[in-house]
């Protein structure tokens, strides 16, 4: 009974070690620092004073309207005064908070070109509203704190999600490979102390829900592919993604992979079977998320607003088209750098050094995949007794969806830059659990067996120096800084 335990013992003294860690980050990033936090608390006090969601500005309306119209909160949803201390953190809000002019009147228009564009308005407003809902009461409870105050509880209620995604990373390695305590181990351990979905946990955004969201989607999606979709799992499905489109627009990302899986769970040939499964988790996803999307359509004329956001960010311009992003290695650098360091506005560049260390070790992983895909299932000696080398075919199934939920995450990400130059690495942090399972499976595959207890300590140690190093050598001193410049 106490070898059964292990990996529940571990999974409780690592989160312990998440928690202690969370905490700390949230005091330790300056305030306001995170990708969006201004414009993401100041959407959560929109709805919790207004009872309303924020509107993005119409460009061509807005420049109709007078000088005194243009500057007024009635008609632009605007980032509170108040917070123009912090306006280094956000995007398209003219920064100056030390000119005596502007720190006492925030700007509110700017020219460029010869056009008129808004300043310093909520340009998140065309996020779903689930977890601007969620922070609403939050948010009321500690209305009479300073905004500061207000933002890191704000933080600390974001840490229950990246909770439920580690457990959930447990969750998905215990149930496709049960018994396997290297896997077990790893693959939480990984999630856990990976910097950039922790620092997700410990922001005022709606990443790490949508983490928390699509891991959850993730594991019922082992399950469903084990059992060939029966009803219940389908509509556990439909609801997570119901509610996943409620979080973030990214979450449309799922839709593909849960058609996916159950096209090889099921089979292509029963055409019944996956049309009574696609009823089962189309209609409360549906039902959950049409009224947003008929909200959008009533307010900006299409379901997502990028179109009012390409007209008004206008110096957010496109990278390149597909191909070309997809075949750029300074895309692809950019995105593993994003998701080690950099720390949301790309203001912690790690050393060139641990960046190799890190990159070597993905390497490791995916060839270790490689290996792992051509010899796994085969009768030979090294795999003899090892369970999750002679996967069964529902195990083949499941490996394989992961797989593709890795691949159709990056790929909206090369697809975002087609139209965005702001396309980012977390827009793919969703499939975290995915790609920590089968990193930690390509380099088991690589491990010999008798030296895998002492692999798995090796690489739990060295997330945790790793979680050292960054706060030591790169958090702190930027956190440093950024107040000495306050």
């Amino acid at each position: 009974m106490r070898l059964a335990g292990y990996p529940q013992r571990m999974l409780a003294m690592l989160l312990v070690l998440y928690l202690l860690k969370q905490l700390f980050s949230v005091g330790a990033f300056p305030a306001f620092s995170g990708h969006d936090e201004l414009a993401h608390f100041a959407y959560i006090g929109v709805l919790a004073d207004q009872g309303r969601l924020p509107v993005l500005p119409d460009v061509a309306a807005w420049r109709q309207l007078s000088p005194t119209q243009r500057i007024s909160p009635e008609y632009v949803d605007q980032i509170p005064a108040v917070l123009y201390p912090y306006c280094r953190y956000a995007l398209d809000w003219y920064c100056e908070p030390d000119s005596p002019r502007w720190s006492a009147d925030p700007p509110r228009v700017v020219t460029v070109r010869d056009q008129y564009y808004p300043s310093g308005y909520i340009y998140t407003a065309n996020h779903p509203p689930l977890y601007y809902a969620v922070m609403t009461p939050l948010y009321k409870l500690s209305a009479g704190w300073s905004p500061t105050a207000q933002q890191y509880l704000l933080r600390v209620a974001a840490i229950p999600f990246g909770v439920a995604t580690v457990v959930l990373a447990f969750l998905l390695a215990t149930r496709l490979f049960p018994g396997d305590r290297f896997l077990a181990v790893t693959v939480p351990a990984l999630v856990a102390l990976q910097p950039q979905i922790s620092y997700e946990a410990a922001m005022v955004n709606n990443d790490i829900v949508s983490i928390a969201v699509f891991s959850a989607i993730l594991y019922v999606l082992v399950l469903a592919i084990r059992d060939r979709f029966p009803r219940r799992a389908s509509i556990a499905l439909g609801v997570l993604l119901g509610l996943g489109l409620l979080t973030k627009g990214t979450m449309i990302t799922a839709a593909p992979v849960i058609g996916f899986a159950a096209l090889l769970a099921v089979g292509w040939r029963d055409v019944r079977g996956l049309a009574r499964r696609a009823f089962w988790i189309g209609a409360p996803a549906a039902v959950l998320a049409l009224p947003w999307y008929a909200y959008m359509h009533a307010v900006y004329g299409n379901f997502d607003a990028l179109a009012q956001v390409s007209a008004l960010q206008w110096w957010n311009n496109p990278e390149g088209n597909f191909a070309e992003l997809l075949g750029s290695s300074d895309f692809v650098l950019m995105r593993f750098k994003e998701t080690w360091g950099e720390y949301g506005w790309r203001l912690i560049h790690l050393g060139n050094d641990l960046l190799w260390a890190i990159g070597i070790v993905t390497a490791l992983a995916i060839v270790g995949c490689y290996l792992y895909a051509a010899t796994a299932g085969r009768h030979l000696a090294v795999n003899a007794g090892d369970p999750v080398m002679q996967p069964m075919r529902w195990q083949w199934l499941a490996l394989a969806t992961l797989a593709s939920a890795c691949a159709i995450a990056y790929l909206a990400v090369v697809q975002f830059g087609v139209t965005f130059s702001l396309t980012q690495a977390r827009y793919y942090f969703p499939v975290v659990n995915a790609a920590a399972l089968l990193g930690m499976l390509g380099l088991r595959t690589l491990i010999p067996p008798r030296w895998r207890p002492l692999g798995q300590g090796i690489i739990v140690a060295a997330l945790i120096v790793l979680s050292a190093i960054l706060f030591l050598q790169y958090v702190l001193p930027f956190a440093i800084g950024q107040s000495a410049a306050l």
